[in-house]
């Protein structure tokens, strides 16, 4: 009698191996491209969050919106929103720069020009701008769809 060993083969072994090692370098690509548009989906959240905080800030001020003077890293929202209107100021997390919750004020910028990571872009200087009171993404980078940053 022949005492057969239950198991499997070195062959059968090397074509499953070879199987998962495919499977991985298809799925791999796609994963990094859904954490970038999950990291895009915050960002564009966390936008929408400072958008709003400034429309109720503009709405319980009689139609004024924060002033800041021109600078990098302006603590307006610090002083003015924070804890009334939003909780934090939200880091601008795009992947392409360390994230910040830098507030850089002017009122130079209109929606789309180039101020490349400075964090929030924030157009609070001269009250009779028709941009005043608007916020942006400073980055001239694009999302996954080819739009820039800071055309949001």
């Amino acid at each position: 009698m022949r005492n057969f060993r239950s198991g499997f083969t070195l062959l059968e072994l090397l074509i499953v191996v070879s199987i998962i090692g495919i499977l991985a370098g298809i799925a791999m690509p796609k994963m990094a491209e859904v954490a970038r548009k999950a990291q895009e989906g915050a960002l564009k959240g966390n936008l929408g969050s400072l958008r709003s905080s400034l429309s109720i800030y503009y709405a319980d001020n009689e139609g004024l919106y924060p002033s800041c003077i021109a600078g990098a890293d302006s603590s307006i929202f610090q002083d003015v929103l924070v804890p009334k209107y939003i909780r934090a100021i939200p880091q601008v997390k795009s992947g392409l720069h360390p994230g910040t919750d830098a507030v850089y004020c002017d009122s130079a910028m209109v929606a789309g020009s180039v101020h490349d990571s400075q964090g929030w872009y924030y157009d609070g200087v001269l009250p009779a701008d028709s941009q005043q009171g608007s916020i942006w993404v400073a980055c001239d980078h694009t999302d996954s769809k080819g739009t820039t940053w800071t055309a949001y």
